[in-house]
């Protein structure tokens, strides 16, 4: 009967299978495992995980919601940062833009931002659907415009879910402050942009 009443609402079964005891692997991280393959590939040298949960990204320092520290307040220097890597936590934070902002302070010039983020197309991942979990939906064009506005280069851009029914998105802060942003905000299939 359940099931029933979950396939009236347009959920997928695949909600029972991928993510069944939803909310308990929101405490263990399980979400990354889907893109650390792919986010090891930038995510190098001295970085962060904002809401690693029990598996922080291999050699970062996690960054929970504590008090002291949280995804709106990092206990870092201005610039000190090659990566921030955050998986599946964005979409939980009230006021994302102000957590960005923060994300970006932490980053040096070139630093990467590693998002990795549940897809709009899987309704299971939707606010109404999670309800008090995910309080609004991330979309890959209008995050990485989000990001661009912000000084980011958009460096790779998943726009269709993954395995996992999630996407990702690479940036980097740009090398100039008069950097000319591209319009086009697509993935760059792991093609690396020439730098002067």
């Amino acid at each position: 009967m359940v099931v029933r009443r979950w396939w009236t609402r347009s959920v997928s079964p695949i909600y029972f299978l991928v993510s069944g005891d939803y909310p308990g692997y929101l405490h263990r991280g399980e979400a990354a495992a889907f893109c650390l393959y792919h986010a090891r590939r930038y995510c190098l040298g001295r970085g962060i995980d904002i809401g690693a949960g029990k598996s922080p990204f291999p050699g970062a320092r996690p960054i929970e919601n504590h008090p002291a520290e949280n995804a709106y307040h990092i206990a870092e220097d201005d610039q000190s940062l090659d990566y921030v890597f955050s998986s599946h936590c964005l979409e939980h934070l009230n006021d994302w833009p102000q957590a960005l902002e923060e994300w970006r302070r932490v980053l040096r010039v070139g630093g990467t931002l590693y998002l990795y983020l549940p897809h709009p197309a899987c309704r299971m991942w939707q606010p109404e659907i999670l309800r008090y979990h995910h309080v609004w939906q991330p979309e890959p064009d209008a995050l990485a415009a989000h990001l661009t506005n912000m000084g980011f280069d958009i460096i790779e851009n998943s726009l269709f879910p993954d395995a996992y029914l999630s996407f990702y998105i690479v940036a980097r802060i740009n090398r100039g402050a008069n950097t000319a942003h591209s319009p086009d905000t697509g993935s760059t299939n792991g093609v690396l942009p020439v730098e002067s």
